[in-house]
């Protein structure tokens, strides 16, 4: 029997902000905390793992408190 080996190799995914994306962090941050619920980046219908991953450090980074700039 072969033993099968494992690939523990870890992907990196391009997490990249753009002007429209600062954009929105900046209208979640003018909003008021009941508005701010509505706010996130949705995750698209034929997502694989990297659209997965991205979309959750999109949500993360737009949560994290921190000045757009």
């Amino acid at each position: 029997m072969a033993k099968k080996e494992e690939n523990n190799i870890e992907k990196s995914y391009e997490f990249v902000i753009y002007e429209g994306d600062k954009k929105f962090k900046r209208m979640y941050q003018a909003a008021s905390p009941k508005e701010r619920k509505k706010f996130g980046y949705d995750v698209p219908n034929d997502a694989d793992d990297a659209d997965l991953e991205i979309t959750r450090l999109k949500n993360e980074w737009l949560r994290d408190g921190k000045p757009v700039d």
